[in-house]
């Protein structure tokens, strides 16, 4: 359901845009008052307060993403093991993060340099002009599934373009250093577009160096509302997307908006920008520029947000039993695909990932391969584990339980391709149950 619209008058009255009393605004009659916030949030707070709540979906935190660090909110979320929506609304932008038992199950976002279709090409998996001609006969949201099927991409590189789009959705989450923020108490369905499962510890860990990198673009380029205008033409020596970029800059366009015009993530425009600003091949503005501008002098400097601490869960579970459920889970999945008849494409299909190390790059499934039931061969992949144990870091069973989840997910990707929805969901559901059996209290 869409949330009811107001509006503020130029009396500072707040009006609503529909002519009828919002039905969310019944049962809350009383004397409200009105917090200091940032410009693009307004919250006001009952006096005296009188309790009561409301079922999910609610927002259960909202705030200002330039007063609190975002990696701070999600590595504690990840700690507690919190399920439900995170919403982050930037200028020009609004992305969203969801979360399930602290893991990261799926993104999405409007910005256009976020769209799969541009991630495929910017990894240099697809060329633009396929991806035009797949776009004429099927929605955005099909694009991979039609990629793979006209032979122009592998499953297995569907997968990891996939996974790359969430990892980058998530870093721009993280990376936001304005607008407001919200977490949505809601369910989180076992099949949430594409099955899969990223690690928010490592996402935020990842996410440090590009935190310390913007930290120091920000020096130089404080927010991505300031124009960019061209100070003098390319040398000839620039690299291309230096080139690319300074084509576009006509004093017109600010930070974000040249972003999308590139069809780049705001990290990646702050960095190109910054670059071309050191090598004195452009210029900043608050306001939009003429042809010719003389460059901004002006630097401000933000605080570096404060890096998260991982969290490492201790597991109890024998890597024995580990190696037992997790060819459980496989042959499950394999079985749901032998009734649609395409279990032999679908093996053959996850080896080629699994022995170009296109899933995962532990040491413990290295020269391994799925048998014709799914399974991998207990045997060798317990001796595996056992020969490689010392290079499986302080907890090497949560590593070789990553190592297998990696492949598991793979499959379960694989699998929601080729099943129907109902098919799918119940396999997953079958899927969470086994997991649960390694769980540790």
């Amino acid at each position: 359901m869409t949330p009811p619209r107001f509006r503020i008058d130029g009396s500072s009255q707040l009006v609503p845009e529909e002519r009828q009393s919002p039905p969310a605004l019944a049962g809350r009659t009383g004397s409200y008052m009105l917090m200091s916030t940032a410009p693009d949030l307004l919250v006001f707070s009952r006096v005296p307060a009188q309790g009561g709540t409301i079922p999910a979906p609610r927002v259960v935190l909202s705030g200002d993403a330039s007063g609190f660090p975002l990696s701070d909110l999600i590595a504690f979320l990840s700690q507690s093991r919190w399920s439900g929506l995170v919403r982050v609304r930037t200028p020009g932008t609004e992305r969203s993060l969801t979360l399930r038992e602290g893991e990261v199950r799926g993104a999405s976002s409007d910005d256009p340099a976020d769209r799969l279709g541009e991630v495929l090409v910017r990894l240099g998996y697809v060329d633009r002009a396929k991806i035009e001609e797949v776009l004429r006969g099927q929605p955005p949201s099909k694009v991979g599934r039609a990629l793979v099927e006209r032979g122009y991409l592998q499953a297995h590189d569907l997968f990891k373009c996939v996974t790359h789009q969430v990892s980058e959705i998530f870093h721009a989450i993280v990376l936001c250093h304005e607008g407001s923020f919200f977490l949505i108490d809601q369910p989180v369905d076992d099949k949430s577009g594409h099955n899969i499962q990223l690690t928010t510890q490592s996402l935020l860990m990842d996410s440090i160096r590009k935190i310390d990198e913007l930290a120091h673009f920000r020096k130089r380029i404080p927010h991505g509302r300031l124009y960019v205008g061209k100070k003098r033409a390319s040398d000839g020596k620039l690299e291309a997307d230096e080139d690319r970029v300074l084509a576009l800059l006509d004093g017109r366009r600010t930070l974000v908006e040249l972003g999308h015009a590139a069809k780049l993530s705001e990290f990646d425009i702050t960095k190109v920008v910054f670059r071309l600003l050191e090598g004195g091949f452009a210029v900043l503005s608050e306001k939009p520029l003429a042809p010719v501008a003389t460059p901004s002098t002006e630097k401000i400097s933000t605080p570096t947000p404060s890096r998260p601490t991982p969290a490492v869960r201790q597991s109890r579970v024998d890597h024995r039993e580990v190696a037992r459920v997790f060819n459980l889970i496989f042959k499950e999945i394999r079985e749901e695909v032998a009734r649609k008849g395409m279990d032999s494409e679908f093996i053959s299909s996850a080896n080629v990932a699994l022995s170009g190390q296109a899933l995962t790059s532990s040491p413990v499934l290295q020269g391994l391969s799925l048998a014709d039931d799914g399974t991998l061969s207990e045997p060798q992949l317990i001796q595996a584990f056992e020969a490689h144990r010392t290079r499986l870091g302080s907890e090497p069973i949560a590593s070789f339980k990553q190592a297998l989840s990696d492949v598991m997910f793979f499959l379960l990707f694989q699998a929601g391709e080729l099943l129907e929805s109902r098919a799918d969901e119940d396999l997953a559901r079958r899927v969470k149950e086994l997991l649960g059996t390694l769980e540790t209290p």
